[in-house]
């Protein structure tokens, strides 16, 4: 019989590091002088909506789904190992330089107590399993990439791991690991409303300099803030 393990979740863009992978991706490109067309225009068609998602005419998860789902374009027709490379080097010497010193130590001492550790984000799978094995996290859960043959579609297989679909995904990985979870002593650690459901999963919700709404939400409950 499997005694119950506690856990702790932690969101990555804007809570366990401060930067974001599509500006990482964007200097990535440009510094080695490729790709560079998709990228431009994937910025540009996306920063080119920003005026209307801040009149509130485009709602704001569809705007941000949107930013995860379109930047697997570029992505297309790069080969697996061109991917690591890739995703090596904007683990190295983009994201994590930018580790917030407070959540890092929080992760480290849930693992010394004995947690699961499990890094969620929308950014990609791939990705994330490579700063998971950095920094000795135990599971991650991500946007998955489409491969065709040996090489990126530059679509992504849904869903977007964003919202409420982060919810389902951790349920179901859980389920599928046949985990059994102590949520009332487990944590969860995030800085966007739009990780609510993560964050009312578990017993020990932390807000990492959170979103205007997520910080009057978080007022209104008394969760910790950090």
């Amino acid at each position: 019989m499997n005694s119950e393990k506690k856990i702790a979740i932690f969101d990555l863009d804007g809570t366990l590091v401060s930067s974001h992978l599509w500006l990482g991706l964007a200097k990535y490109y440009f510094k080695k002088k490729e790709n560079i067309f998709p990228t431009l225009w994937f910025i540009i068609s996306h920063l080119s909506f920003l005026p209307f998602w801040k009149m509130g005419l485009i709602p704001t998860e569809k705007y941000y789904k949107s930013w995860v789902k379109d930047m697997s374009q570029i992505m297309r027709g790069i080969r697996l190992d061109r991917e690591k490379e890739i995703f090596n080097w904007l683990t190295d010497n983009y994201l994590l330089p930018t580790l917030k010193n407070n959540v890092f130590d929080r992760l480290k001492q849930h693992q010394k107590d004995g947690f699961l550790t499990i890094l969620i984000s929308g950014s990609f799978q791939n990705l994330l399993d490579i700063i998971a094995n950095r920094l000795n996290i135990d599971f991650a859960i991500g946007t998955k990439l489409e491969m065709v043959k040996d090489k990126f579609s530059g679509k992504i297989i849904p869903p977007v791991c964003f919202g409420q679909e982060k919810m389902k995904m951790v349920k179901s990985f859980l389920n599928e690991k046949n985990l059994k979870i102590n949520f009332k002593e487990s944590f969860s650690y995030s800085d966007s409303v739009f990780d609510l459901p993560i964050l009312e999963f578990v017993g020990n919700p932390v807000v990492v300099e959170p979103d205007k709404n997520l910080l009057s939400v978080a007022k209104n409950k008394g969760w910790e803030i950090i």
